[in-house]
């Protein structure tokens, strides 16, 4: 297409955000009821622009200029509200589930991942946006059974991550958790290709718990691109932060079946990751202290929920381990189609009638 079809753009020119970000945040229920978090008043929780506390209500009419007007929006339960709106959109604009062939939508409910970053997984902020996203779902499927018809679709829910509790406040409860300055680490390892190597130019980038080395700077000094990176992880060891550490080379020829070096193992791209992994201790953050944030293998990164709902699916639970990539080849499998192309997952059978 060159342009959206004419139902989005009708949509875009709606009221639809504006009203949304007329009114304040405030909680769904009695704010004495939500009992799974801490409390609303504390020093661990990331503020809008504009506010002096981070405490409900959060006053959205009056931080919506300071904090890009409309981009509030999936900062706030709304954005998952917002979301869902059009979702029904589409479904109706575009007649999905009406034909004799499947349609297939995806909807990202994202709000839950900026709210979380910010306020974290034990904020009420958290516990009320998700409060809010089980009556979207819930008004979601509705709709649906309403459309499209009851058991003429399938439902699959699941996350993309899961998120560490704020490093601090574990701090706070005397339980282990950590910062990691990545200034501070590209110092001492700067250092070590300094006395091994006699050069500060080896590091091309650190990030993501990531070494990165100028390949063409290393060639030029006649060195072993392997060699630089087995003797980093020979020191790196030692260092403050860091509980395990492997080359990329050690990815590529050997395998690790389980444990957190799997987690690193499949999360690793020959063509675009690291010559030196490294793996922090639990519950470490880069960063400054309010808020958290994702990315290691660790179950409080990984640990996430999948559901199945609708036609073609066994009603119960299951207590066994299953991984994000078994959803397309068991959806796949529902459809009766051959799983995409690059599919490695296994089909979730005890879910399917």
């Amino acid at each position: 297409m060159e342009k959206l079809p004419s139902w989005v753009d009708n949509f875009n020119n709606s009221e639809i955000v504006n009203n949304y970000l007329k009114t304040p945040w405030n909680t769904l229920y009695n704010i004495e009821t939500y009992t799974n978090s801490i409390v609303d008043e504390n020093i661990f929780e990331g503020k809008f622009k504009g506010e002096t506390t981070s405490t409900f209500p959060h006053d959205i009419p009056n931080l919506k200029a300071e904090n890009g007007n409309f981009d509030i929006i999936k900062a706030i339960p709304a954005g998952n509200s917002f979301t869902a709106d059009f979702a029904k959109a589409t479904i109706i604009n575009e007649d999905l589930g009406k034909g004799i062939y499947t349609d297939f939508l995806a909807v990202s409910f994202s709000s839950t991942d900026y709210i979380g970053h910010q306020f974290g997984p034990t904020s009420i902020e958290i516990e009320d946006t998700y409060l809010r996203l089980d009556k979207d779902i819930a008004d979601l499927i509705s709709f649906l059974d309403k459309q499209v018809g009851q058991d003429n679709y399938t439902i699959f829910l699941t996350a993309d991550h899961a998120a560490v509790d704020i490093p601090a406040y574990l701090q706070s409860i005397k339980i282990p958790a950590h910062y990691f300055s990545t200034s501070k680490f590209r110092k001492e390892i700067l250092a070590v290709t300094k006395k091994y190597f006699n050069s500060t130019e080896l590091i091309e980038n650190v990030s993501n718990y990531q070494i990165f080395l100028d390949n063409d700077k290393i060639e030029s000094l006649g060195l072993n691109r392997n060699k630089v990176a087995e003797k980093l992880v020979d020191e790196i060891i030692n260092f403050d932060g860091i509980y395990k550490a492997v080359t990329a080379k050690t990815l590529q020829t050997t395998r690790f079946s389980d444990g957190i070096l799997n987690y690193l193992q499949n999360g690793y791209n020959q063509k675009y990751s690291g010559d030196v992994m490294m793996i922090p201790f639990p519950a470490t953050l880069t960063g400054g202290r309010t808020g958290t944030s994702h990315g290691s293998g660790y179950s409080y990164d990984t640990h996430i929920p999948i559901i199945f709902y609708g036609n073609g699916i066994k009603k119960g639970v299951s207590k066994k381990k299953y991984d994000i990539i078994d959803i397309a080849p068991t959806i796949s499998n529902l459809l009766k189609i051959e799983a995409p192309n690059s599919s490695t997952g296994k089909i979730i059978t005890e879910a399917l009638k």
